[in-house]
């Protein structure tokens, strides 16, 4: 791979195979090698794959994109570039349906706390947008933090949880967690989708910890709520959804 590096650094313009990073323990693969340049960070590319860790935090943003979703990636790494925020983008090829690929971020999660260890993710779907630094991540010490929604269905109280932006700690615990929640690929329907798997997952993850992630950190762009630190677009509202047609098809049945 060739990256950029100031004129007086490389002679040849070809980075090293591997570049030190001030929070891992490890070198860098030259994939996500980065490079300071007049003051500036040049993200490490390959194809597919965009990696920026000039960041001073614990976590790296990571967001996974098929193709449909480029625009929406392209705002996301703008705010994340603004606010000076480690970050990974991976575009994938969707799958059949939209339920299918959503089914994607348990393994992109996984892979990713194994890639950049031992530095923590921060999983954003790709049409979110970071308005200020999020803080409150600097705080968790649990082994994950996620939004839990109130819901009241036929006069029972129950809680939803919304995994649009999901925090996991490299931890013994936040892996386990995310190791658990990819193996329910495998006895998914057509119909599930990655929340679904982390009810599914619950059995295995005992002991697991968990925060509840401030509302402000997962605002839907049209919800009521407070001023938004990561808002969600709901991009996915314009995508055929097989579950939506099923729904449909047992009112009109």
């Amino acid at each position: 791979m060739t990256c950029m590096a100031k004129p007086d650094m490389a002679k040849s313009g070809t980075a090293q195979a591997a570049i030190a990073h001030p929070r891992l323990s490890v070198p860098l693969p030259a994939e996500v090698a980065i490079t300071d340049m007049d003051n500036g960070i040049v993200p490490g590319r390959r194809d597919g794959e965009t990696t920026w860790l000039g960041g001073n935090q614990r976590y790296v943003v990571c967001a996974f994109y098929t193709p449909n979703y480029s625009e929406q990636v392209e705002r996301l790494k703008l705010s994340l570039e603004r606010l000076g925020i480690n970050y990974h983008l991976k575009a994938y090829e969707r799958r059949v349906t939209w339920e299918a690929t959503t089914r994607i971020k348990p393994q992109f999660v996984a892979e990713s706390l194994a890639r950049f260890a031992p530095l923590d993710v921060l999983y954003i779907d790709a049409d979110g947008y970071l308005h200020d630094v999020p803080k409150f991540f600097d705080t968790v010490s649990t082994d994950v933090a996620l939004l839990f929604a109130p819901v009241q269905r036929r006069g029972k109280h129950y809680l939803s949880i919304a995994a649009g932006t999901l925090y996991i700690r490299n931890s013994e615990g936040g892996r386990r967690f995310a190791a658990a929640w990819a193996r329910q690929d495998s006895a998914a329907s057509p119909l599930t989708l990655d929340e679904d798997m982390i009810y599914m997952a619950v059995p295995e993850i005992e002991g697991v910890t968990f925060t509840a992630l401030p509302r402000a950190y997962s605002k839907i762009f049209d919800a009521a709520g407070p001023a938004p630190v990561i808002e969600h677009f709901q991009a996915s509202r314009g995508q055929f959804k097989l579950g939506r047609l099923v729904r449909r098809s047992r009112r009109l049945g």
